[in-house]
């Protein structure tokens, strides 16, 4: 199976650009549209725009200004996917990626579109912008002084929970969890599996079959594009792991819940 991707290597400019009088989110929505038009010259999808995903991209931007690094690393080891399962664990992803960037100019002006020609004149970043398989992108822009940091957060969502997560689940109470589908690919393709505590813990699925760790699990279809799961803790107390996938796999990144 794909595995969580991390592309993209660090830029750095000094620039002299010309002003543009608009707020930091305008400027990062230009930096998402002038991405789209990238992609369109190349025959691909426009990527959807993610507040989530804009939020943990400004997260890091500030993390930077604030800690003084630049890097995709943060002070505290978490990576682009360490910072989503962290921060944004609401959102299932089958790949994700991350692009960095940063402007000194003494006049304090910048535009997004040396952003993005800055990006797109680098290899590493440019495979981010057009990756194919990638459906979303968040922007988080921050600005201080004469520096300004942009960070790119793309994905390839599965689906996002739409239930609160609770901090802890009753063994006894099972849940009911809703989800919004949002991979491209036929929402009758989509596979749910509830991973155990213990690996070595066997489900009965009838009488001559079991399988060991997991479970799987049915998806109950509210219209095109939302479901619900139905879960039960038959392994006891433990840290379960709602994972999603195709074709009888699934991907490594998943909802985890904590029961007692």
């Amino acid at each position: 199976m794909k595995r969580l991707l991390l592309l993209g290597i660090v830029i750095a400019f000094w620039a002299g650009l010309q002003a543009a009088s608009i707020t930091i989110r305008d400027f990062e929505r230009q930096i998402w549209q002038l991405t789209n038009q990238e992609r369109a010259k190349e025959g691909l999808p426009a990527l959807q725009y993610d507040e989530g995903l804009a939020d943990l991209a400004r997260y890091h931007s500030r993390n930077m200004l604030n800690f003084g690094f630049f890097a995709h690393k943060d002070p505290f080891g978490d990576m682009v996917e360490d910072r989503k399962r962290k921060y944004y664990p609401q959102l299932v992803v089958s790949s994700i990626g991350e692009n960095l960037a940063r402007f000194f100019n003494t006049a304090k002006v910048y535009t997004p579109a040396e952003f993005v020609q800055g990006w797109m004149n680098s290899p590493e970043h440019r495979k981010n912008m057009l990756d194919k398989d990638y459906t979303h992108l968040g922007v988080g822009v921050v600005n201080y002084g004469d520096r300004l940091i942009a960070t790119q957060n793309f994905a390839t969502p599965l689906a996002k929970l739409s239930t609160p997560l609770q901090k802890k689940y009753k063994r006894k109470s099972g849940t009911a969890l809703q989800f919004e589908y949002m991979s491209p690919r036929p929402a009758d393709e989509l596979d749910a599996n509830l991973k155990f505590p213990d690996a070595e813990c066997k489900y009965k699925l009838d009488e001559n079959h079991y399988s060991l760790g997991s479970k799987p699990l049915t998806i109950k279809w509210i219209d095109q594009r939302h479901f619900e799961v139905q879960l039960d803790f038959p392994a006891g107390k433990g840290c379960y792991e709602l994972q999603f996938g195709f074709d009888g796999g699934f991907y490594e990144d998943g909802i985890k819940l904590k029961v007692k």
